[in-house]
């Protein structure tokens, strides 16, 4: 995959019943985007960034979608990605509540919008994009 350069963490939420549970996951190799794109309103431009992660099939181990990653009694060698997490350029072994939500005010995080999973073909990867 081209510029699949970056070191990335994916940072899960869940609502546990004993409050909220931060899973971090470091992925080498994976390709990270950022476009700059702006909108129109009646104040006038409004900067945005998009971002435009990829990652390869073979960081996929120990991958699970988010309802089976739910179901799981430990959690200890799986990951998962779902709409709302984060992901963040750089290592992260583990993540607080504020330290979560302060991501979302750094341009080096994103919060996930959009998944799609291409497993077809001689390119596969995980396609996610933020803002």
């Amino acid at each position: 995959m081209l510029n699949a350069d970056k070191t990335v963490t994916v940072i899960h939420h869940e609502k546990t019943a004993d409050g909220d549970a931060y899973f971090c996951h470091v992925l080498r190799g994976v390709s990270w985007h950022t476009q700059n794109r702006y909108t129109v309103e009646t104040t006038g431009q409004k900067p945005s960034r998009t971002h435009k992660i990829r990652i390869p099939f073979s960081l996929l181990g120990g991958y699970l979608d988010p309802d089976a990653f739910r179901e799981l009694p430990d959690k200890a060698g799986f990951w998962t990605l779902a709409h709302e997490d984060k992901i963040a350029l750089g290592k992260y072994e583990s993540v607080t509540g504020a330290e979560f939500a302060a991501l979302s005010r750094s341009p080096d995080a994103c919060t996930v919008l959009d998944i799609h999973k291409n497993f077809y073909g001689h390119s596969r990867h995980i396609y996610a994009e933020g803002g």
